[in-house]
């Protein structure tokens, strides 16, 4: 692919080969642009193919965002022809594009753009894109039957084109204009035909979670911040619930023994039913089908405690809560409905709780809710460059820790790592650790996901930067039995992601376990994930 060049010159005295001495003289060609090759940037490219997307221009033109489309950055840019502008004109009854309210058409332009991330049809999988959209949003992939021809954004919008090469990104051509996303999770229960299970989920005290968007918390310095949470929730229409013979919320609190008091009470059998159906983070069908390597079985974390939905991949479709014994397996009926905040997979079953076998469980240690919601580029996995988020004490619930001495300020930081070649800590898991300071003789506590009682072999891998000297020596305690009592994070060699087994254990419940890590040299400590694996 060629790039385009252009060159602005007032033209007086010498001219050099490759290179310009200017002085100020009126030049006769100083008006005009000369294109030494094909590449251009995005807004430009798309005016030189007004006869496609001219109307699009005029949208962001009218938006006041057309020459950030030109700046040397780097953009994934969703963009309708012609013809679907005109559709999305007549929808929404106006005559021009000039009609819609400039900010509204400012948002409908973020909403088909993606900043800092180049998205091509190589990274498409189904489900959500990684990256969020200039909305603070993500986007859907959806493959249907017919190949290329039937890819669709949001399952709203059929790609048409994909990766036009421009000098600040990559364009794909989507055939109609996208809604932006309004619809909560609780929004599609009301729409949805899932009558029985919005009764739940009000008679639970869920619906003001599943409405919220951002909640406001307090952030570094004392500052009120917006932080945004989102969920999965495994949805029964009532026709599901129908084929099992529960016609009403009376009906299904008498199947689960839930009584007729108040069900907002987390001991409640039906609160604990519908809390088994939302998981704390978006998960979407792709990242439902990632498994640890060599598996085909995991346990997810639910809201309902210690209580876990087994995901399955027999044959390349994913079953939740599979028994060969009994031959039993809950299906997918839709996937992916995409929701404001979070995303809903509709079910065949009713979807009680099931108590799975003991799996491998790979526990990656910023695998939290909090932590994801305050982390901008969270598990982005095409960043141009090293993100860092440094939290202080009290910024997040889900870990406690203790410097040494108190006065000194111990840091958590969340590290993304450049995806790109060369870069050795690249090779860690989703593409991030955490990086610990706590001083000497500091702690850090924080929970294991639910691990299903038994026996098993822990084994730890981190990133291993090299030091002049062995450093970042360590001690992990579970549960407030010594694990393992000398570890060194740093190494003499090479930078490196090192594994180590850290020892056996023996759970005798399915519970959730409380890992410190206890700093003996405070130096630097890094952790990636610790994996679980079942010993027979």
């Amino acid at each position: 692919m060629k790039t385009k060049i252009f060159l602005f010159a007032k033209r007086c005295g010498l001219l050099m080969l490759l290179g310009l001495a200017f002085q100020t003289c009126k030049d006769a060609f100083e008006d005009q642009t000369f294109a030494a090759y094909e590449e251009l940037p995005i807004g430009m490219y798309l005016r030189e193919h007004s006869d496609e997307y001219g109307r699009w221009v005029e949208l962001m033109e009218h938006a006041g965002v057309y020459a950030t489309l030109n700046l040397r950055t780097t953009y994934t840019f969703f963009v309708p022809t012609n013809a679907g502008v005109e559709r999305y004109l007549q929808a929404h009854g106006y005559g021009a594009v000039s009609d819609i309210p400039q900010e509204d058409a400012a948002y409908l332009v973020r909403y088909h753009l993606i900043h800092l991330a180049k998205v091509d049809l190589g990274q498409f999988q189904s489900g959500a894109i990684n990256d969020r959209n200039a909305t603070d949003d993500n986007l859907f992939i959806e493959f249907r039957d017919g190949g290329l021809e039937a890819v669709y954004l949001n399952g709203e919008s059929r790609f048409l084109r994909f990766d036009i090469q421009a000098t600040n990104g990559v364009i794909h051509v989507i055939e109609d204009v996208l809604e932006p996303l309004t619809a909560t999770i609780a929004d599609r229960l009301e729409s949805g035909g899932f009558g029985i299970f919005r009764e739940a989920v009000v008679a639970t005290g869920y619906e003001t979670m599943l409405r919220t968007v951002y909640t406001e918390e307090i952030g570094p310095g004392g500052f009120p911040i917006q932080v945004r949470y989102r969920y999965t929730l495994f949805a029964v229409s009532d026709a599901t619930f129908a084929a099992a013979g529960i016609e009403t919320l009376t009906q299904l609190a008498e199947r689960l023994g839930a009584g007729t008091g108040s069900y907002d009470s987390p001991e409640n059998p039906l609160h604990q039913y519908v809390s088994y159906h939302l998981l704390s983070q978006l998960r979407s069908y792709a990242e439902l089908g990632q498994f640890p390597e060599g598996e085909t079985v995991k346990n997810l974390n639910t809201l309902a405690g210690s209580q876990l939905v087994s995901v399955t991949d027999r044959g390349g479709e994913l079953l939740l809560n599979y028994d060969p014994d009994r031959d039993s397996e809950i299906r997918f009926l839709e996937f992916d409905i995409p929701c404001k905040n979070g995303v809903v997979h509709e079910v065949d079953h009713w979807m009680p709780m099931f108590a799975p076998p003991p799996v491998v469980v790979v526990w990656e240690v910023t695998d939290y809710p909090d932590l994801a919601a305050n982390v901008t580029q969270y598990r982005n996995p095409s960043l141009g460059a090293q993100y860092n988020r440094v939290f202080q004490q009290g910024e997040l619930e889900s870990f406690r820790w203790v410097s040494q001495p108190e006065d000194r300020a111990g840091v958590l930081t969340y590290r993304n790592n450049r995806a790109a070649d060369g870069i050795w800590y690249s090779d860690v898991l989703n593409h991030d650790h955490l990086r610990i300071e706590l001083g000497e003789s500091g702690w850090i506590e924080m929970e294991t996901p639910v691990i299903v009682q038994g026996t098993y072999r822990l084994t730890l891998v981190w990133p291993s930067p090299r030091q002049a000297n062995p450093t970042g020596i360590c001690a992990f305690a579970l549960d407030g039995q010594m694990l393992r009592e000398r570890h060194t994070i740093s190494n003499t060699s090479s930078d490196r992601v090192l594994t180590e087994t850290l020892g056996t254990v023996t759970f005798a419940e399915t519970a959730t376990h409380t890992l410190r890590v206890i700093s003996l040299d405070g130096r630097l400590i890094t952790l990636d994930y610790i994996r679980f694996e079942p010993i027979q």
